[in-house]
Order: structure tokens, then sequence, then C-alpha cells
């Protein structure tokens, strides 16, 4: 008869024996461990023993930097999860504290307007109140064209924003 040998603190394994186990990569379980902090109840042969539970939340429940990923939690925590986000957040837009999109986009477009506007103006009211020609006057109009089409790329992404571009008539 088989002998049943109980585990006093619960099934332990090295990290080489799980990943190979799971086959999950070696190196990845153990950054997983040193990022959520999990420490070895003891030693085998030298070397780090971790319990499997702990193990299976680190492989299967865990990002890459030690926090739960909720897309990986069980179908009832995962919506318990959601459910808490949906309700903090329509409590966040109750309280003000973040605005929706359309309202950003709208408040956007009324300055973008605003600044079409005066730039529109802007070589009428200089021809008229300064008396300049007629050739700096479409020179004036050239760079606010190039200026206008700089921003409306920035504004519908096409451009990298993290680098500015000077107009090329200054």
């Amino acid at each position: 008869m088989t002998e049943v040998i109980a585990f006093p603190s619960g099934i332990v394994l090295s990290v080489r024996s799980f990943s190979e186990e799971c086959k999950k990569d070696r190196e990845t379980i153990a950054n997983r461990i040193r990022a959520a902090g999990i420490k070895s109840p003891r030693k085998r042969g030298g070397h780090p023993v971790y319990r499997l539970r702990d193990l299976l939340e680190v492989a299967y429940v865990l990002d890459d930097s030690g926090k739960k990923d909720p897309d990986r939690l069980p179908p009832f925590e995962r919506h318990a999860h959601y459910k808490a986000e949906r309700e903090k957040l329509e409590l966040e837009l109750e309280r003000g504290e973040v605005v929706p999109r359309i309202e950003v986009e709208a408040g956007h477009a009324r300055v973008a307007q605003l600044v079409a506007q005066w730039a529109d103006s802007l070589p009428d009211v200089i021809e008229r109140d300064c008396g300049v020609s007629q050739i700096v006057v479409a020179k004036i109009e050239r760079c606010i064209d190039e200026l206008r089409e700089q921003l409306y790329e920035r504004i519908i992404g096409s451009v990298d924003l993290s680098t500015p571009e000077d107009p090329a008539c200054v």
C-alpha cells in the first residue's frame, strides 16, 4: 500500500520544476516572482522553493509587473472587477473629476474655430491698418495657411506631437 505523506505547508516547487511542468519560461516566472515580492518559505538543495498556489498565481493571474491582470481572473472575479471599475468611473464623472471625450473634443473645436477666425482676418487687418503691400500680405497668408495645415495634421494625429515643427515661413 502506498504511503501518503502530508506536506505541512502545502506543495512546494522550484521555479525550474514549475516552469518545466507548466511549459512556461523560467525567466518570466522568476521575474514575476520578484515583481510580486513573493518570498520562498524554504530551500531545497540550496535553491528556493515556492508554494504551488503562489506559483500558479504568478503564472496565470499576475502580469509582468506583479499586479493582478483583470483579464486573467476567473469570470466571476473579472465581472466584479469591471463592475467596480465602471462604478468608480461613474462616481468620478459625477464628481467632475473626469470629462467625457465628446466635451473635450467640443472644447478643442471651439478653440480651433476661434484661432481660425482670427487667422483669417489677420492679413486684412495688417493690410488695412499697416498699409503694407500685396506681396507682404500674400506671404502672411501663405504662412497662416501652412500653420493651419500643421495644426490640422496634429489634431487628426498624423503628426507626432512630441516633435515641434516650425512653420517654413518664419
